[in-house]
């Protein structure tokens, strides 16, 4: 992936609107789609297609900030959509008087374990509407679909996650000490801290891909906080999908 082009694009999209070379952006957006009609139609129109080149453009620059290519978000909804598709109809088969799968001690546990289950029918409303939005674009080109397709990924990852951790809390018994957690944290306190360090892997993944495309000097402390994210989640005996580790293992993330 040619990271000057990327880096021209970001340039591109940093400019204030009434200040681009509207041809320079039809340009980079011929680079990436190929599309010579539209080309010339941004060139016979001129700043009128404004909107569309930055659309086309901002959708291209998410896919290279996350070493993505079209046939790897193919391959994500290979395996996202039947994920989600499967979470929903877990879902529905489970709601009635009282979404069955709740502890019975639900009451007694810690907030931040009730926090996983409460949270997740918010989550769960989410992820049912935008998967009715990513279904719309059926027709669109994978690239179209790839902001949903990411959005609905983590989600349905962390409502897996949540879960989890809730079914396997434990009242009075210890957790494993992560890496940053001292020997007086209960299971509630540490369920906290993985779920912290996983939302700020998720929300700096994109931030890291685009100091390391920049060759950016703070790529290596952004690296260095994002690995002991990654520490606390391995130490605390929680696992990474095979996809999670190969993502981030791209950024420079150890899994030891």
């Amino acid at each position: 992936m040619d990271e000057k082009i990327t880096k021209q694009i970001q340039e591109w999209l940093d400019t204030p609107a009434d200040e681009r070379d509207i041809q320079q952006g039809a340009n980079l957006m011929l680079k990436l789609n190929r599309n010579r009609v539209l080309y010339q139609n941004v060139l016979r129109k001129g700043v009128r297609m404004m909107p569309k080149v930055e659309y086309e453009l901002k959708k291209y620059l998410q896919l290279r900030l996350d070493n993505m290519t079209t046939l790897d978000v193919i391959r994500l909804e290979k395996t996202a959509v039947p994920a989600i598709e499967k979470l929903i109809v877990e879902h529905r088969e489970k709601e009635g008087a009282e979404f069955a799968g709740k502890r019975t001690d639900h009451e007694e546990l810690p907030q931040e374990i009730q926090a996983l289950w409460d949270n997740n029918f918010e989550l769960y409303t989410k992820i049912k509407n935008l998967f009715e939005e990513l279904k719309a674009r059926n027709g669109l080109q994978p690239c179209d679909r790839y902001e949903l397709l990411k959005v609905l990924d983590e989600a349905e990852k962390t409502y897996r996650s949540n879960l989890a951790s809730y079914d396997a809390y434990v009242v009075g018994q210890s957790a494993p000490i992560a890496d940053g957690a001292t020997a007086d944290d209960n299971p509630a306190e540490l369920a906290t801290k993985i779920n912290n360090a996983r939302k700020y892997i998720s929300s700096n993944k994109e931030k890291l891909t685009a100091l390391i495309a920049a060759e950016d000097e703070k790529a290596t402390q952004l690296r260095e906080k994002m690995q002991e994210r990654v520490d606390i989640i391995l130490t605390a005996g929680v696992p990474f999908t095979a996809d999670q580790q190969a993502e981030l293992e791209k950024l420079g993330i150890i899994f030891k």
